[in-house]
């Protein structure tokens, strides 16, 4: 039970930690690129100093050949001229400068492998902080475009209440007309109760109307009409 509760708490930690790191990633990536940067300039300040030790290490020694080479002149001079005290302290002193050159040659055999890895590794840093540099840009870009699309959420909900109202508009247009429907109502109230039939055939002169129709008046005041006048006129004998 501890263990899965651990479990647990190790999984929340981690989900709140990469929630802030994604939160403010372009923070997080523009310090740590300050951290890398600072860091690289320091590896190529002690490049340089390996370099300059290298350098130096380079001068000693030859500096130190150079006096085997000049010695050992003097003491073959001295052997030439019997003066074997002379020529015993120099091959002493030759024996040291040796000795002296052999150290130096190893520092600098040393100080050249370590200049090289430092390079090495310079080189391959290099790269890296241009492609987080490069990443940063993307990351700027994309926090601004987050920020925008923030801003433009109103324009968002506007364009959603327009859906919306187009929605209630084509409700309204496509609603039924009342009118319409109770003339259908009607219509149907005729056919069931058999009116529509009686009326059918009383326009086909089958019977009599159900009720007067305007057609009928308008005949029958024509008739009226026309009765008066003929007697009205005078008849002939």
């Amino acid at each position: 039970m501890f263990k899965t509760l651990f479990t647990i708490l190790r999984g929340q930690t981690a989900r709140a930690r990469d929630e802030i790191e994604d939160g403010h990633a372009v923070l997080i990536l523009e310090q740590k690129l300050r951290e890398a940067t600072a860091g690289h300039e320091r590896a190529k300040r002690a490049l340089a100093t390996m370099i300059l030790r290298e350098r130096n290490e380079k001068r000693a020694l030859a500096g130190v050949i150079a006096r085997i080479g000049d010695l050992e002149a003097r003491v073959s001079d001295a052997l030439n001229a019997g003066m074997e005290a002379f020529a015993s302290e120099g091959a002493e002193a030759i024996a040291d400068l040796e000795r002296e050159s052999e150290v130096r040659e190893q520092t600098l055999e040393r100080t050249g492998l370590a200049a090289r890895r430092l390079r090495l590794m310079i080189e391959k840093t290099d790269r890296r902080l241009v492609e987080l540099r490069l990443g940063l840009t993307t990351a700027r870009a994309m926090e601004a475009e987050r920020g925008a699309t923030r801003e433009l959420r109103g324009d968002f909900a506007g364009m959603a209440a327009i859906a919306e109202g187009e929605a209630v508009l084509k409700r309204a247009l496509e609603r039924t007309d009342p009118g319409e429907e109770l003339d259908i109502l009607d219509q149907l109230d005729a056919e069931l109760s058999g009116d529509d039939l009686i009326e059918r055939m009383a326009a086909e002169g089958l019977g009599t109307p159900p009720r007067t129709r305007g057609a009928d008046v308008l005949a029958r005041l024509r008739a009226k009409t026309a009765t008066g006048t003929d007697a009205g006129q005078p008849q002939t004998v």
